[in-house]
């Protein structure tokens, strides 16, 4: 089975955690410069003239974290045998230098979890500045574990597995009734809503053991999709057991354009549905 890991953008969820002294600041200088064999001449008033060495200019503060280099995570010999797609979360740790300090592991299967957590400590930033010298920071980091047949397009896979209410064209963000009010934190819209915000999704691996069994069904989740489009929470509300986890490691990897209140972004709450339908 060919294989293919899906590239990596790093996100920065809910801000950065900012820690650590800053930097030391660089040792000071005298500017004169004593001829050699000759006394130094004391300074007076007469020898001073005005300066016309402009300050250096301050270094700006960073308003994001910036990769220079990001280490693509092998998948698993065990997952891919297994058939096994989901996502793993990693916090890190990134030094003034803008290495990764420490790194672990937030959530993800075991299975996938170790590659993730060798590929995040091999990453490197630039230096984080925050008044005008570099920081600690962390942050979290997803990777993505998907086979590349089931990267789908317009609702459809490479091997036909489809998922419900994915609309041809992408629908449009519905204009509140009051303009004025502000944004809530959360806004709850229906399925046929969210799909026709979907920039990126995967499809399920239909487990070897439920086809054998002749298992087949719908699994329904709950959603929290965050302001930048990622799911950020999935919760079961039903479908059979065997199907569930091959649902939820597919669909913890979708992306969607972001959901506009009043042309600002806001966290949204729907629902999932995923097929499973033998043939």
């Amino acid at each position: 089975m060919q294989l293919r890991w899906k590239h990596v953008l790093l996100t920065l969820v809910g801000g950065l955690a900012l820690c650590g002294e800053l930097a030391a600041a660089p040792l000071a200088h005298d500017s004169r410069v004593q001829q050699a064999g000759q006394p130094a001449k004391p300074a007076d008033d007469s020898d001073r003239k005005p300066s016309t060495e402009t300050a250096p200019a301050s270094v700006p503060d960073s308003t994001k974290l910036e990769p220079i280099k990001i280490q693509r995570a092998d998948y698993p010999v065990e997952a891919a045998e297994k058939q096994l797609q989901g996502q793993v979360w990693v916090k890190i740790l990134i030094s003034e230098t803008g290495d990764v300090e420490s790194a672990e592991i937030v959530s993800g299967d075991p299975i996938l979890a170790d590659s993730a957590l060798r590929a995040a400590k091999k990453w490197k930033f630039k230096p984080f500045i925050k008044n005008g010298k570099p920081i600690k920071v962390s942050t979290k980091v997803p990777f993505d574990f998907a086979f590349s047949e089931k990267i789908m397009e317009k609702g459809v896979s490479a091997d036909q597995s489809t998922t419900t209410g994915f609309p041809k064209q992408p629908s449009q963000t519905p204009t509140p009734s009051d303009p004025t009010a502000p944004p809530p934190k959360r806004v709850r819209v229906g399925a046929g809503v969210s799909t026709g915000f979907l920039v990126h999704q995967i499809a399920p691996v239909y487990p070897s053991e439920a086809r054998r069994d002749r298992i087949q069904g719908v699994v329904v989740l709950q959603a929290v999709i965050n302001k930048e489009g990622r799911i950020a929470d999935l919760k079961l509300i039903s479908g059979p057991k065997e199907l569930v986890q091959a649902a939820i490691g597919a669909v913890q990897q979708w992306r969607y354009r972001p959901y506009l209140f009043n042309g600002e972004p806001v966290e949204v709450e729907t629902q999932v549905q995923v097929n499973f339908r033998l043939r």
